[in-house]
């Protein structure tokens, strides 16, 4: 069990912004609102690509919490570190709760 779980906290939140800036190189914000708010999408190729690069970055964020055994707090810290680096970004801020909230169910 790791007691000094603070030590960590440059490792994570350096990791969150990284991968919020490969987000926002592959999908700009206005793609992202696109894709959750639109119910019908008239371009499915561009759609299933959007939803397989937010699958792989879902799939980072869990590889890097079990690779450092992060615990309640450390998951804790990633997302929101996360979440407020794509509202920095310009994400719409009920996109950014989506996705963090995905992110969070496939963690837990």
């Amino acid at each position: 069990m790791n007691l000094f779980f603070w030590k960590n906290n440059k490792k994570i939140d350096a990791f969150a912004n990284a991968v919020a800036d490969e987000m926002y190189s592959f999908i700009q914000p206005d793609v992202a609102k696109d894709l959750f708010q639109s119910a019908a999408q008239k371009n499915k190729k561009k759609q299933r690509k959007t939803e397989q690069k937010l699958h792989g970055i879902i799939n980072q964020m869990q590889k890097f919490s079990e690779a450092n055994s992060l615990g309640v707090y450390g998951k804790a810290r990633l997302q929101k570190e996360f979440s407020d680096r794509l509202i920095e970004l310009g994400y719409d801020g009920e996109v950014t709760r989506i996705l963090v909230e995905t992110i969070l169910f496939r963690n837990a």
